[in-house]
């Protein structure tokens, strides 16, 4: 399996033309707003932190293969009617260690249509660097030799790729429902690392929701609600759709999503089932904490990828004039899931 891996790597790396590289990507997707779209920034009544980890395919060999670390910081300027936020994020995957890191910085603006109907649009700036531990593969010279390392793996050990990102969203939303969309990678950066040219496609997201309050309590706040979401990625020939929800009682929430098209096969030979993901968490006071285990039900199965864990912390803070105000504010806030 690790020879296997290690064929694939190279194959993808050495290719050129379009490049479909699969950007990090969360379960618990809302816990990480700013990768799935920049509207999404500043969606909080001051400040807000959030930390997000996922480990993907445990059981596959070397269980690190396949690990993202994410971490972002928002603020928004109620006055202005603005967000702005920052984030950075890693990306580990295969056995060679592919790696990418990502710094982004966006920006959103909050436009009042009506009473009850507000818009965003934003936009998202940022480096990525990707770079691959040649240390790890197995080149031809080895293969004839039987040496442990590679002339050839020298050659390729500093290169290290830099390329700019270009993305941007807009939100719509009312008090209950909300919609957008998001474009990533406008500008088609190459990621190529040894320079054949590889360009990488747009990738085109959707998202929606609607919040169904069950029960308030005497001074009208909601202590339990029914949240149903969905999100759709379109890159190049390939697309995805997360569709589910949670269901909170304060301070406890636990949530069912399913990601997969299974009216709508990428091979005529394999039914286009991805995932079933269980969601278990705690929000009060500001803070989420929340985990996720995706349950494979692809042909890869559980028992063969191991699932994926995910673990993510969301940490709300305001002072206590915007607390006060934090009823008012919060009508002009996008109804989507917090985890």
């Amino acid at each position: 399996m690790r020879v296997v891996l290690k064929i694939i790597v190279i194959l993808a790396l050495f290719s050129s033309g379009g490049g479909y590289a699969q950007d990090a990507q969360f379960s618990q997707f809302y816990a990480a707003p700013l990768i799935i779209n920049p509207a999404l920034t500043g969606n909080t009544i001051q400040d807000r932190f959030s930390l997000n980890y996922r480990n993907q395919w445990p059981a596959v060999p070397n269980s690190k293969a396949f690990t993202t670390y994410a971490f972002s910081y928002e603020h928004n300027f109620e006055d202005y009617n603005s967000g702005v936020g920052a984030l950075i994020y890693h990306d580990r995957a295969g056995v060679a260690g592919l790696r990418t890191i990502n710094a982004l910085f966006s920006y959103a603006y909050r436009v009042r249509v009506t009473r009850k109907f507000s818009f965003k649009p934003s936009l998202q700036l940022g480096v990525t660097n990707r770079h691959l531990d040649f240390g790890e593969l197995v080149f031809n010279d080895q293969l004839q030799t039987g040496a442990a390392s590679s002339a050839a793996s020298l050659e390729y050990a500093s290169r290290s790729k830099y390329s700019m990102d270009v993305n941007t969203g807009i939100i719509g939303f009312s008090t209950n429902y909300w919609f957008g969309v998001s474009v990533h990678q406008i500008n088609r950066p190459d990621i190529s690392l040894v320079g054949n040219g590889a360009r990488i496609e747009p990738k085109f997201s959707a998202q929606g929701g609607y919040n169904i309050p069950v029960k308030k309590d005497i001074k009208k706040r909601v202590v339990s609600q029914l949240m149903l979401a969905a999100n759709y990625k379109h890159q190049s020939t390939r697309d995805q759709l997360d569709i589910g929800g949670y269901f909170n009682y304060v301070p406890f929430y636990m949530g069912l999503w399913y990601r997969s098209i299974p009216l709508k096969k990428a091979d005529p030979a394999l039914a286009n089932n991805d995932a079933v993901i269980v969601v278990l968490g705690y929000k009060k006071n500001g803070l989420s904490i929340g985990y996720s285990y995706d349950i494979t039900v692809s042909k890869l199965s559980t028992a063969t990828s191991g699932g994926a864990h995910e673990l993510s912390t969301t940490l709300e803070i305001a002072s206590r004039k915007n607390l006060s105000k934090r009823r008012t504010r919060s009508r002009f806030m996008i109804p989507c899931p917090k985890f």
